[in-house]
């Protein structure tokens, strides 16, 4: 099962590189010359060269390497991108390194990503908020916490299942597929229910399990199922906690009901048939 990385996975990314890369001065940038998801444009290296590492940011699953004299290094991982430091050159190559960062004492922050569907490109940091990438995406749920009454207030009027609201970047930015699932199943929310039928109860505990499920994750450092990686190459603990992502026909965590799959918009949905029923519309009462 392939996974991209969610909020949680580029979290961790971003704090491990504020730790291990502010500060640092780059001295060059060596690029593969192969597009990823979109070229990766040569005057990137132009750009950030001889630029200091001023603080590492996020907004959902983009990273925002936030560089001096106005420039902002703008990265996202795709399906099976990595940021990898190393403290000195490696003696031994890699595949699928796009972007070498070399800086002026000696270490090193390499861009993999086998599947090239990243991004990264610079971006002047007063035009960040007019990003063709950016401009389009909702609150940060880890930086603003939603809560029931905004959830409510979003979703209300929305014709789409619940689950596939949770993952709209255009609503929340940085909830994919296994965070989604992680959260009704917590929730007590069949994923199939269309918004229009969700009470404000309902929405509460969405929000109260946005926030749980997210922290928790960022905590045991993201799931890895295959390629997502910390940039010192460990991999993430969460998925030993999951209740429901990638566990079909094993028993709920809660009740011992086997765990069903279905597919949605795509994408594969896990959920408990038992903990997560599907409640039918109330009907309206005409005056």
């Amino acid at each position: 099962m392939r996974s991209m990385p969610e909020l949680p996975e580029v979290e961790t990314i971003r704090r491990m590189l504020e730790s291990t890369v502010r500060g640092r001065t780059i001295r060059d940038v060596k690029l593969s010359g192969l597009a990823l998801r979109r070229p990766v444009p040569a005057s990137l290296a132009r750009h950030v060269k001889g630029r200091t590492i001023e603080g590492v940011g996020r907004h959902g699953k983009y990273l925002l390497i936030e560089l001096d004299g106005g420039w902002t290094l703008l990265s996202h991982l795709g399906m099976s991108g990595r940021w990898l430091f190393y403290p000195e050159r490696p003696r031994e190559d890699r595949p699928h390194v796009h972007a070498r960062v070399r800086f002026q004492d000696g270490s090193q922050l390499w861009f993999q990503d086998a599947r090239r569907f990243g991004l990264l490109r610079a971006v002047r940091t007063d035009r960040l908020g007019h990003d063709a990438s950016l401009a389009t995406l909702g609150p940060d749920p880890v930086l603003s916490p939603p809560g029931g009454e905004r959830l409510y207030a979003l979703g209300r009027d929305a014709r789409v299942h619940i689950k596939g609201f949770l993952m709209d970047q255009r609503r929340l930015a940085g909830i994919g597929n296994i965070y989604a699932s992680e959260i009704l199943h917590r929730a007590g929310i069949d994923p199939r229910r269309r918004t229009a039928t969700l009470r404000r109860a309902d929405w509460d505990a969405i929000a109260k399990q946005t926030e749980r499920v997210l922290e928790e994750a960022i905590r045991r450092c993201g799931t890895t199922f295959r390629t997502y990686r910390t940039p010192w190459g460990e991999p993430g603990t969460y998925a030993e906690r999951l209740h429901v992502y990638d566990r079909a026909n094993l028993p709920c965590r809660r009740c011992g009901t086997p765990i069903v799959r279905i597919v949605q918009g795509q994408r594969s949905t896990f959920f408990c048939p038992s903990c997560q029923r599907r409640r039918a519309r109330r009907a309206t009462a005409r005056i």
